[in-house]
């Protein structure tokens, strides 16, 4: 009798939905999205957002590290105002990102649409963002982040306008 008890829970944890709070995930979109991340839309959201009275600061849902703003822990001397944003910083920007709303990027890195992310919706001031409309509809800021959410084989991020809105303020 313990014997079959001792299989039937095996069987039924092995068959068990995730634990409450944990979620299944597809990565392999997710890691395709990080190089071009971290060279081309990362620097966008670091010139645009990342300041210390923005996302750059401890205390947001969205942090993002840049130059200007918040620095993670480091033993290069890499501190506000000074050194160039690490790859490490700009994964943990990536992370911060996706984890914003992780199952919603995931719909749209799979076709979905980009404008029903939080990351878009308050920059853009379609949904109230207390720092205001730090990016305009139409301009390259936009452009660039859609395209790097839209990205597949058949629609290549948008390196240009990546190159002109990492620009900030415009020269």
């Amino acid at each position: 009798m313990k014997r079959t008890i001792g299989i039937a829970a095996f069987v039924l944890l092995g068959c068990s939905a995730p634990a409450k709070g944990a979620i299944e995930r597809q990565p392999a979109t997710v890691r395709a999205r990080l190089a071009p991340f971290e060279t081309l839309v990362s620097p966008v959201f670091e010139k645009h957002c990342g300041s210390l009275d923005c996302h750059g600061a401890t205390g947001r849902n969205l942090r993002i590290y840049s130059v200007n703003g918040l620095r993670l822990p480091n033993d290069a001397g890499l501190r506000t105002g000074a050194g160039d944003t690490s790859t490490a910083e700009r994964i943990a920007n990536y992370q911060s990102i996706l984890g914003l709303e992780p199952e919603r990027t995931e719909e749209v890195f799979a076709g979905g649409d980009p404008y029903e992310l939080l990351v878009l919706k308050k920059p853009l001031a379609i949904e109230s963002h207390k720092g205001g409309q730090p990016i305009r509809r139409g301009d390259d800021s936009e452009t660039c982040i859609v395209s790097w959410l839209r990205a597949s084989d058949q629609t290549p991020i948008d390196l240009n306008a990546c190159t002109r809105a990492a620009i900030f303020p415009k020269e």
